[in-house]
């Protein structure tokens, strides 16, 4: 119980914190934009102007808001739940491994975003291709986590599993599974914020609706306010869905914080 008390206690701290971190950093906005005149607000529009153009676009902020943030779930959860199972087979069969991981180095270093044109030209502005793209991006980041997370078991696990009789599909499923969750989880956020940037690029790049096309829209005609107005968006989009899968992914890893309080 005390263990549990002074963990509410450091994470109550924590927020408070963070939230007096970013009441300067919006009192230094503020300052250096409104009150001091420093940065012209062609080049950083003050939190006042960034407001009222909040109130005005709301409506459609908001639906816009919305399309990028279900391209984004789709390309996520699609691309990740592929990329953990290519990973799984990958380090369960050698010959899979043999014939799939030259193509995964071969991939791994090219950016996403440098195959939008190839995207575009293949499947349109349309949602499929940004999605498919963020999906990429998402794949790559949950194989190689995935295949790295099962080399990094700690091999007398197995080891015992096997003196207990047990198979190797048995195996996976009772020990390397619940072992590799922990290093999931944080394949998983890193995937959710690549997944995030690839879509606002490709949306900049190529679409029809969503915060990326908005804010290339408004870059057309320098309407800054609206662009930095777009990148808040997306950023407190990409936090809350992060903190939202933090809390999700909690519950996967109970044991490990049981763990940590006994030691």
């Amino acid at each position: 119980m005390q263990a549990e008390e002074g963990i509410r206690q450091r994470t109550r701290r924590m927020r408070r914190i963070s939230l007096v971190s970013i009441l300067l950093a919006l009192v230094a906005w503020y300052m250096v934009t409104t009150e001091w005149g420093l940065v012209s607000s062609l080049k950083l529009p003050g939190p006042g102007r960034v407001l009222d153009t909040l109130i005005e676009v709301r409506g459609t902020i908001v639906q816009q808001a919305l399309v990028t943030l279900y391209r984004v779930s789709l390309s996520f959860l699609a691309g990740s739940a592929l990329g953990v199972l290519v990973g799984l087979v990958m380090s369960r069969f050698r010959l899979v491994f043999a014939h799939l991981e030259p193509a995964i180095e071969a991939l791994r270093p090219v950016p996403p975003i440098a195959l939008i044109p190839f995207f575009i030209l293949w499947f349109g502005i349309g949602m499929f291709g940004q999605v498919l793209l963020a999906g990429l991006g998402c794949f790559m980041v949950m194989v190689v986590s995935t295949i790295e997370a099962v080399r990094n078991v700690p091999r007398i696990y197995v080891q015992a599993a096997r003196s207990l009789g047990a198979e190797q599909d048995h195996i996976y499923r009772t020990v390397i599974l619940p072992a590799i969750v922990p290093e999931l989880i944080a394949g998983w956020r890193v995937a959710l914020a690549l997944a995030f940037g690839l879509m606002i690029a490709a949306e900049l790049m190529g679409a029809q609706e969503g915060i990326g096309f908005m804010i290339m829209v408004a870059r057309r005609s320098l309407n800054t306010h609206t662009i930095l107005l777009g990148n808040i968006i997306i950023g407190n989009e990409a936090a809350l869905a992060d903190r939202l899968l933090h809390i999700f992914t909690r519950r996967l890893t109970r044991w490990t914080e049981r763990d940590a309080e006994r030691q």
